[in-house]
């Protein structure tokens, strides 16, 4: 999982990928404990590699506040730190030493770039916080083509739908809910993201701005 959200986030590859891996969640008794990231000490920073693409750092932001897991945070990632193969990628955080000019650890001492990546992290984290079914909900694919995937996570007491869209154009999508874990669905209210969404007779009719995801509570 880890490598295919960087191979379709940062790269381009199909998001058919990550349902790919996903499948192989039958070989583990607890899938929903694996580790996922998408940057450590091992591999370029994950903004570099997306050749600075600030949306797409917060796409892949948001595919790992929301997938099954237990998501794991490169230090510095979460203000858009740049840097190549180690030991490039393994430069000081900038703020908490002697000397240093800048305190990316305040809101004052971070760039408007980087403060618009810490907030959109930290409010991922606050929605994982809030609902239960981001951290403990078993997985549901609902949809997906090369450029998006829609996904439930569902614990018995929520539902929760994610929509992930890595086009860099407006994508409108049709899902038929019939014979999904939706098929019950009465209404979807947007709780993260932006985008548009009707249902109407068992049909979701979707609009997803480009690399961009939301999520939405069925009830």
């Amino acid at each position: 999982m880890n490598s295919a959200i960087r191979e379709v986030v940062a790269h381009g590859a199909s998001a058919k990928k990550i349902v790919e891996v996903l499948r192989q969640d039958r070989l583990y008794p607890h899938p929903e404990l694996l580790v996922t990231f998408i940057g450590n000490h091992d591999m370029k920073r994950f903004l570099t590699d997306a050749s600075g693409s600030q949306e797409k750092l917060k796409l892949a932001f948001s595919l790992l506040a929301t997938l099954r897991g237990i998501p794991q945070f490169y230090y510095g990632d979460e203000i858009g730190m740049t840097g190549g193969d180690d030991p490039d990628n393994r430069h000081d955080f900038p703020g908490g030493f002697p000397g240093d000019g800048l305190h990316g650890f305040l809101a004052s001492g971070r760039s408007p770039d980087e403060q618009e990546i810490f907030l959109h992290v930290q409010a991922l984290l606050r929605l994982r916080k809030k609902h239960p079914a981001l951290r403990q909900g078993r997985q549901w694919h609902v949809g997906w083509d090369d450029t998006y995937y829609a996904f439930v996570r569902e614990t018995a007491e929520e539902k929760l739908l994610v929509l992930f869209n890595n086009s860099p154009t407006v994508r409108d999508i049709t899902i038929a809910t019939e014979d999904t874990t939706l098929e019950d669905a009465q209404q979807l209210e947007r709780i993260f993201g932006a985008g548009k969404i009707v249902l109407k007779n068992k049909v979701l009719q979707l609009t997803l701005p480009p690399t961009s995801a939301a999520v939405y509570d069925v009830r």
